[in-house]
């Protein structure tokens, strides 16, 4: 049985505003699946029906075959769940924290210190345990939340771009300890814009956009979109026109995919814009989750962006 399914979830709100449009996904046991999107794609309306706090206008969520929409409380109560703000309990120390949301999770004295403690240990927060939340790092209140999130057992987990402001060391540990509850049968929905790091961890993911998934599938089978395509990425100094092989990626001025069998000329333009002083270093590569998703949103979703009704977060 799935975790979680979700089917045809329509949510259009009482202004008019159509925030999702027929989303339809579901999750395995053990799976960590990315829902990608840019804001206003309707991430944070979806998410927000899985926990039971907003109703949708048509459609149906069912966690571990308990129908949600009807019974909202057993989301609330069933789903581990991190959100993009942080935890505001400013005075409580981060080990208290920690301990006391695990008890009110339901785990005995004992179970709660010693999951406190391997917590702590886990994602290098000894130096905080005896901080106030208000004076720790943004990082390491990040940590703290998540660790309560995931102080309790749960066979879902929803998290909400996870490592904002986490240092690049304790960001590894978060990473490991994601698809560890994967190994362990706990399904992960990562809502995330850190597709670099997050794309070794994904086993399946969507992009949304306008409220709608246009895109579904491992990042492997996604790259098939841009398969005979490489990446560089350029530092320059201004006024650089650059080779006619070079496509721009949408909101960059430094990254350009170009297709393989242009690589012989564009290392010979390369070599010769770094020889007049132009190029000062380059980089090429494969293309990244990020080069995928402006892929399929750009050329693939055309009628979504003629659609009439404004679609939000």
């Amino acid at each position: 049985m799935s975790v979680l399914e979700v089917k045809d979830v329509v949510k259009r709100y009482r202004n008019g505003t159509l925030a999702n449009d027929g989303i339809s996904l579901s999750l395995e046991p053990g799976e960590v699946y990315g829902l990608l999107g840019p804001n206003g794609a309707g991430k944070t309306t979806l998410v927000g029906q899985l926990l039971g706090l907003l109703k949708p206008t048509s459609g149906g969520i069912l966690v571990n075959g308990v129908n949600v929409v009807k019974d909202p409380g057993y989301a609330r109560k069933s789903i581990a769940f991190l959100p993009q703000t942080q935890v505001s309990m400013d005075d409580i120390h981060v080990d208290e924290l920690i301990h006391t949301v695990a008890r009110l999770r339901g785990l005995s004295r004992k179970a709660a210190r010693a999951r406190t403690e391997e917590l702590i240990d886990a994602l290098q927060l000894e130096e905080f345990r005896h901080t106030a939340m208000s004076a720790t790092s943004g990082g390491a209140r990040r940590l703290a939340s998540f660790a309560t999130a995931v102080v309790a057992p749960a066979n879902l987990i929803v998290l909400d771009e996870p490592t904002n402001d986490v240092d690049p060391v304790r960001r590894k540990l978060l990473w490991n300890m994601v698809a560890e509850f994967g190994r362990q049968g706990s399904a992960v929905l990562l809502v995330t814009h850190n597709l670099a790091e997050a794309e070794r961890f994904i086993h399946r993911l969507a992009i949304i956009d306008h409220g709608r998934i246009v895109s579904e599938g491992s990042p492997a089978s996604l790259r098939t979109v841009v398969t005979d395509k490489l990446k560089l990425e350029l530092t320059t100094l201004n006024g650089l026109v650059p080779h006619p092989a070079l496509a721009p990626e949408p909101g960059s001025e430094n990254r350009y995919l170009f297709s393989q069998s242009a690589l012989p000329a564009v290392s010979e333009w390369l070599a010769a814009q770094r020889d007049a002083g132009d190029v000062i270093d380059f980089r090429i590569g494969p293309p990244s989750l990020d080069d995928i998703y402006q892929a399929v949103v750009t050329a693939g979703t055309p009628s979504l962006s003629e659609a009439k009704s404004e679609v939000v977060a």
